[in-house]
């Protein structure tokens, strides 16, 4: 084998290493983030998405990513569906309400805009497209709680 070809080889066994670091780093970065970010939102009830590689593209290149989150209040966000609430008409009527993370209005108390911007921002990154979906998968939708994560499969025709 020539010097070259040794030097090309550690350089991909370096690369695969940082990439290595780079997932472990932002996986335990993203739950102490999460955390973070139902500390200091406490009427948020739960954060609701769904990543998946599309079926179809329109002729484009079907790419893994990650859709924007909703934020609830609803006392049981997985039944957030498409920044709709699909709970029991008596759990619905106590005010439970999503927030977008675009066009936003008058602000609840006990949300804060800006982190539920930065948060659905940092999920939605081209960056982070690796690491949500070495964590939570493809086709899926997770929703976000103070108690951990709910994985569910995602049927997005």
């Amino acid at each position: 084998m020539s010097d070259l070809q040794t030097a090309f080889d550690k350089l991909l066994d370096e690369q695969r290493e940082l990439q290595k670091k780079f997932q472990t780093t932002a996986q335990a970065l993203f739950k102490e983030t999460t955390k973070e970010f139902f500390d200091k939102n406490p009427n948020v009830t739960g954060i609701v998405w769904t990543q998946y590689t599309p079926y179809f593209n329109d002729g484009d290149t079907c790419e893994f990513g990650v859709n924007d989150a909703a934020f609830t209040n609803a006392p049981d966000p997985e039944n957030v569906r498409w920044g709709e609430y699909e709970g029991d008409e008596e759990t619905a009527a106590d005010g439970s309400e999503i927030f977008a993370w675009e066009g936003w209005g008058e602000v609840p108390k006990g949300l804060d805009k800006e982190m539920c911007n930065a948060f659905s921002r940092m999920i939605c990154s081209s960056e982070m497209e690796d690491v949500m979906k070495a964590m939570f998968g493809d086709h899926v939708k997770v929703v976000a709680t103070r108690e951990g994560f709910d994985v569910d499969d995602h049927d997005h025709d």
